[in-house]
């Protein structure tokens, strides 16, 4: 691990082969056939179908022809990068744009979903390359064997026609940032990775915006970076991948040689060279996730991620109260002819409805003020001719009250609007 990478390192003879050795294991096969020399060749659209047989179930024929039809790049193919690759084509994706300058070391095929001993030394997307021409030789590879910077987006996000979507597996931050900064002056849809080493719960994964995500030093970093590139971290565009848990593990010191001449180290200039601990389990998790969402936004099928705590029973409660209260006045009103026009009364929600608008369907978030969860936020009726219901209430807080007060929704930007009625229509 902490070795100087050397000229030497990357000859053939330096890595493993099928019938030599390296690293004092011997990679020779004892018993089984040699591994085959003809590529496969594309199954037939009957073998397609039946390969795909259970995506279809779920996707639907029109979902499924979406996804095939769909090209996805995927930037950094590490341990998270990797499972979200394979799994997309697995998936039905039949174009793919990899993207990464990095090689297979020894240590990273602990996390990568591809890679064999046999590939170290070779770059990370040759590798998934490779897999992906045995287990799905319709999906279209292409390969971009280097470092994602400004110049490098115009051939990948433009250069191979319509993206359709792009998943942002980059563990360096300001590449990163200037990864999220191209899709958004793009208008391509994306989702961003954050930090997956030093943790190991799965169950505290969410997907949400970077000002959700708590506890992840790399989200912290990328929102400082953004607002250097003068990029908005509210930018509806952007959605995240990140872990709530507390860090467990620390990263590995400098050894006293990387001290001395740390530009030794590593494979490009200025990037991090101590060593995260990482369970391989924990990328794979976040390559699964990245995978489902994208496949789901791409079919047409799309979930709404839960990406905030639950709310205690008394905040539910006065939440409730408080909109039964404002449906009491609007009943006062309409008595009194003094309600707007068409405007009806009503509550055909409980404690357990609160809790998912609140938590689920808004993430503890007012759309048109920003403020979250901290502020005074109260669920009112989009549209006054109906019902207090699951698909007629928006968190707000007294800031948005207000200016919704003021303009309706006929005053409030498009975006906006076309935000708030799309999850509604959830």
């Amino acid at each position: 691990l902490n070795r100087k990478v050397n000229d030497e390192d990357l000859k053939p003879s330096s890595l493993p082969s099928a019938s030599g050795t390296a690293f004092g294991a011997d990679f020779s096969p004892i018993s089984a056939p040699e591994p085959p020399t003809k590529a496969i060749p594309k199954l037939s659209e009957e073998f397609r179908l039946e390969q795909l047989s259970r995506n279809v179930l779920f996707f639907g024929e029109e979902g499924m022809k979406k996804i095939r039809n769909s090209t996805v790049v995927v930037v950094g193919l590490g341990g998270v990068g990797s499972h979200a690759a394979h799994l997309l084509a697995r998936s039905g994706v039949e174009k793919l744009i990899l993207m990464d300058f990095d090689q297979v070391t020894l240590s990273s095929t602990n996390r990568h979903a591809t890679a064999t001993l046999r590939d170290v030394g070779t770059p990370k997307v040759a590798a998934v390359k490779r897999f992906l021409a045995d287990a799905v030789p319709n999906c279209e590879v292409i390969l971009v064997n280097e470092m994602f910077n400004t110049e490098a987006a115009a051939g990948v996000l433009d250069g191979h026609g319509k993206i359709d979507f792009v998943v942002d597996a980059i563990d360096d931050i300001p590449t990163k940032a200037q990864l999220v900064k191209a899709c958004i002056d793009r208008k391509i849809p994306f989702l961003s990775s954050m930090g997956a080493a030093c943790k190991a719960d799965p169950t505290r994964m969410h997907i949400g915006d970077l000002r959700s995500a708590v506890r992840d030093a790399l989200a912290t970093k990328l929102r400082w970076h953004l607002k250097k590139l003068k990029v908005s971290i509210d930018d509806p565009l952007i959605r995240i991948l990140y872990s709530s848990e507390k860090v467990v593990a620390e990263l590995a010191p400098l050894t006293e040689e990387q001290k001395k001449e740390p530009k030794a180290f590593g494979t490009v200039e200025n990037m991090r060279i101590r060593v995260l601990p990482v369970v391989g389990t924990m990328p794979a998790i976040m390559g699964m996730a990245i995978s489902s969402f994208v496949l789901c936004e791409l079919g047409e099928k799309p979930f709404n991620p839960t990406a905030a705590e639950r709310l205690g029973k008394q905040v539910r409660h006065r939440m409730l109260q408080h909109i039964k209260n404002r449906e009491g006045e609007v009943k006062e009103q309409i008595e009194k002819g003094t309600a707007v026009e068409g405007a009806v009364h009503g509550v055909e929600v409980d404690t357990g409805d609160v809790e998912y608008l609140m938590a689920e369907l808004w993430r503890n978030r007012c759309l048109i003020s920003g403020d979250r969860l901290g502020t005074s936020l109260e669920l009112i009726k989009w549209d006054a001719t109906k019902k207090a219901t699951l698909s007629n209430l928006v968190l707000m807080s007294a800031k948005g009250m207000k200016e919704f007060a003021k303009v309706g929704k006929e005053g409030l930007k498009a975006e906006v609007v076309e935000q708030i009625e799309r999850r509604l229509s959830l």
